[in-house]
């Protein structure tokens, strides 16, 4: 099952979180402040990045200025949690001398797949190459040397060196108090859009601040210094990262805990694929972040609104891709209605692969090109597919129930659509039209909680009562 794919997944959103935190700590303030706390932060920084007792990864930051008075700022995360499935994130902004973002790099490699997002802007002012919100942000997918790659999508980010900053310029200029609370931009390479990060001030130690950042992930924890640099990180008793030097901070050792994630149910059930609804009970010596009873409805969907933020092209999603574009026009030319393109999507995605239990795609170009991948490649196409065709759609990530002799629920994707004024649960790589009753949808802080928990305690479920349509 899919744990390869959606274990890095998680990983990478859990340390990208780490990462904005641990970046957000680098800057400069408005001038005079902006050129102190610069220089006080510019070098190089080595984290060592723990699971519990397991050293899993690292993070490099490395701050400095160029010849042309620019502000340089760039980060590598490295990590690794499970069996040859590497994980890298790098970041690297770019701010001229007057403050202006001037160019933003962020990829993503795993499994062997590129993800890049370069952003540049559009149409500088002459008089200054960098006065611009109107940036273009170049998408780049995949292996070197593959035809149809990358697209190119305009995005207005009003984001320049003192939004990068703001955390710092708060925690210098206003000696805030235990519980008040800042929002800060930060920027979302792989979605295309600034978000707004709330935190924390938890105290004024003799180190300096505590800080937290309680979305989207539930209590991440920085230590900054007099400086605001940061010196250690924890994210929800998960993951640790402590500032150490380069020969530390790189000596991975070998991975001593379980990489198949597998949460044993007490019997079958029969023709799980029409299950209405199912009662289960979580068993587990250690905390888990999910209820310690849980009732679950076929077609549940957890997404809220009209889908405004679950459209267009994002780094996951290369909607403009002409395979993209071919396939999607085959659904609205048979559908009748938005719900019947959307149902009709499931079919073709469903079509387009097979399942490839342990091999992972790594990306939607590269599962159309392949033509297999994991459940996650499978919900990732759909979502692409379901917007190229003008309906808000996302990936959802949980657990569902995996039938043999020792049944299980293991990790597992699938998607919500908006079809017709109403959310709509759908699972491409089953071909489920209509979900059942044995999927659960996952925070990802409860899907982090589950691996930890499996790692030390177990987690077992009991099923209380079923019913079936």
């Amino acid at each position: 099952m899919p744990a390869k794919t959606i274990l890095p997944r998680i990983g990478a959103l859990v340390v990208g979180c780490c990462v904005a935190l641990l970046v957000l700590s680098w800057n400069e303030a408005q001038r005079p402040l902006t050129q102190k706390i610069a220089g006080n932060l510019l070098g190089e920084t080595w984290y060592r990045i723990e699971m519990q007792s397991d050293h899993v990864g690292f993070m490099h930051n490395n701050a400095f200025r160029d010849g042309l008075g620019r502000w340089h700022f760039a980060s590598t995360t490295h990590f690794l949690l499970g069996d040859n499935t590497p994980t890298t994130l790098s970041k690297h902004l770019t701010f001229a001398a007057s403050g202006k973002m001037q160019r933003a790099r962020y990829t993503h490699k795993q499994n062997g797949e590129t993800l890049t997002t370069t952003l540049s802007p559009i149409a500088p002012d002459p008089a200054d190459p960098v006065a611009t919100s109107q940036y273009m942000a170049l998408l780049d997918r995949g292996r070197p040397g593959r035809s149809n790659q990358t697209s190119s999508v305009p995005v207005d980010w009003a984001f320049n060196l003192a939004d990068f900053v703001t955390l710092e310029t708060w925690l210098a200029t206003q000696n805030p108090r235990a519980d008040q609370e800042k929002v800060a931009p930060s920027p979302d390479f792989e979605r295309l859009r600034i978000t707004q990060r709330p935190y924390r001030v938890i105290e004024k130690n003799p180190t300096g601040y505590v800080v937290e950042n309680s979305a989207p992930f539930a209590a991440n924890r920085i230590q900054l210094d007099h400086h605001y640099r940061p010196t250690q990180l924890h994210m929800a008793g998960i993951f640790q990262m402590v500032a150490t030097d380069q020969a530390d901070a790189i000596a991975l050792n070998r991975l001593r805990r379980k990489t198949t994630y597998q949460f044993p149910l007490d019997k079958r059930l029969d023709q799980h694929t029409s299950l209405l609804s199912l009662h289960l009970s979580v068993d587990s010596e250690g905390i888990v972040a999910l209820p310690r009873n849980l009732k679950l409805l076929a077609g549940h969907v957890g997404t809220a609104g009209n889908g405004e933020q679950h459209v267009g092209e994002e780094l996951r999603f290369p909607i403009t891709h002409p395979d993209i574009q071919s396939l999607s026009q085959q659904a609205i030319a048979r559908g009748q209605s938005e719900e019947d393109i959307a149902f009709l999507l499931v079919e073709l995605t469903h079509k387009q692969l097979q399942y490839a239990e342990d091999r992972p795609a790594g990306s939607v170009t590269a599962a159309l090109e392949k033509g297999a991948g994991e459940c996650t490649d499978y919900a990732d196409l759909y979502t692409t597919l379901a917007r190229a065709a003008g309906l808000p759609a996302t990936t959802v990530y949980g657990l569902a129930y995996k039938d043999s002799a020792n049944p299980a629920f293991v990790f597992h994707a699938w998607n919500e659509v908006f079809a017709n004024g109403r959310w709509i649960a759908v699972d491409p790589t089953w071909n489920q039209t209509r979900i059942d009753a044995a999927h659960i949808p996952l925070t990802d802080a409860q899907a982090a909680n589950l691996m930890l928990a499996h790692n030390t305690h177990g987690v077992r479920f009991t099923v209380l009562d079923q019913a079936y349509f």
